[in-house]
């Protein structure tokens, strides 16, 4: 749909049909392929590429800087729709588990994504008198960004988000400076260049504080033989973006602005969390006698994938590590992990209530919805606590429900 002046004058930048259309379609597609098709890509990457196609659907807004958003009864209906469909998206699965199949839960929550990123779309602009505050592809740019860093945040992928917005930001930073224009450091002595640049360095402090938290430790699982360098690459991107914020760009941004504030805020909730004792806590042991590093656990989604879940919310992962390294040779063959094969031990006295064995084992990456526990034990420890040990080998369970167990060194109670 094209971009709708409500001013008489004429319409110099009109949305061409070919870049409405042909963009539009590309978008489409995008969606139906992410949704539909076994791609399985990170939030990360489906999100912000369906945003980039909406928003090229558009006319670019540097070509008419006095044409923007504005506060119409149509907009204003197009943003309370686009709040009730991001509430959902904000609470994620958490809402849906247990009222619909896992499945289409995944289906409804990507359809409410995307019908969040193009509501902007269709959003009224009017030419006026000065430079506009809010232009319509910013707008679909930042509902973007919101959208994929909530989708990102759930389903365990904030190491990934942090990582390829550090990689990516000064360099969407520098050409933007190069094409729109900076001024030197000194336009920082104007009051409100100077807000908006302690905004950003905020920011870009807390993601720094952020990757200091252990985040980015799951590269050494994906990326073993590059990890470094993904962390690296990391680091310098945050220190390129902190530079180049001290050539503020001329136009202020309120959408930049008020994205970077409330990244803010939910970066240094979730820090705390990765630092606060947990309530009501229990101690057991650890399943193997073997050196064991945990890869997600913890009380923030900073470092624990499972924790925006309540089924999973006490999950913890586990690997073996032997020089630095999870596996040998082909990491795309199970028994190339240390951790394959590793006798699993009781972490505290307790009683089998579930023993399932009869799973075939998945290949590296491979999941499925129903299930998703594998070959797993659960054991009733007391006091209304269960353990589930999960992913075990196919046919290596030593216990059947009614078994006794408790951890290898302790002595039976008297």
């Amino acid at each position: 749909m094209a971009t709708t002046h409500l001013s008489t004058a004429p319409r110099p930048h009109a949305t061409t049909a070919w870049r409405r259309w042909g963009f539009g379609g590309l978008a489409a597609a995008w969606y139906a392929l992410t949704t539909f098709a076994p791609l399985e890509l990170p939030n990360v990457v489906v999100v912000p590429v369906l945003g980039l196609l909406v928003a090229l659907s558009t006319t670019p807004d540097a070509r008419c800087p006095t044409q923007g958003v504005v506060a119409t009864p149509r907009n204003l209906v197009l943003a309370a729709v686009g709040v009730i469909a991001f509430i959902p998206v904000a609470l994620g699965m958490e809402l849906l588990v247990g009222r619909m199949p896992i499945e289409t839960g995944h289906v409804v929550l990507a359809t409410l994504a995307t019908v969040c990123v193009v509501l902007p779309r269709l959003a009224q602009t009017r030419e006026l008198p000065h430079p506009v505050v809010l232009g319509h592809r910013e707008l679909i740019l930042t509902v973007t960004a919101l959208v994929a860093a909530a989708r990102a945040y759930l389903v365990g992928e904030a190491f990934l988000a942090l990582t390829v917005f550090a990689v990516l930001a000064p360099v969407v930073m520098a050409v933007r400076r190069i094409r729109l224009g900076a001024d030197p450091p000194r336009g920082l002595t104007r009051p409100s260049r100077a807000l908006q640049a302690g905004n950003t360095w905020l920011f870009l402090a807390l993601l720094a504080a952020a990757g200091l938290s252990g985040t980015l430790y799951v590269w050494r699982v994906y990326l073993p033989g590059a990890w470094t360098v993904v962390v690296g690459a990391f680091w310098v991107g945050l220190a390129a973006a902190a530079v180049l914020v001290v050539f503020p760009r001329r136009r202020l941004s309120l959408a930049t602005n008020a994205l970077a504030l409330l990244g803010s805020l939910l970066l240094s909730v979730a820090l705390v969390a990765t630092v606060r004792e947990p309530a009501d806590t229990v101690t057991i042991g650890v399943p193997s006698t073997a050196e064991w590093q945990v890869v997600n656990g913890g009380g923030s989604a900073l470092v624990n994938s499972h924790r925006m879940l309540a089924v999973e919310r006490d999950a913890i992962d586990l690997l073996q590590v032997v020089d630095g390294r999870t596996h040998r040779g082909d990491r795309s063959r199970l028994e190339n992990f240390f951790v394959f094969g590793q006798p699993v031990l009781a972490v505290a006295d307790g009683t089998v209530t579930a023993a399932v064995d009869g799973h075939p084992d998945l290949p590296v990456g491979g999941h499925v919805w129903h299930d998703m526990a594998g070959n797993h034990v659960i054991v009733d420890i007391g006091g209304g606590r269960y353990v589930l040990f999960g992913h075990l080998k196919q046919g290596s369970l030593r216990v059947q429900v009614g078994d006794g167990v408790r951890p290898v060194g302790s002595t039976p109670s008297a």
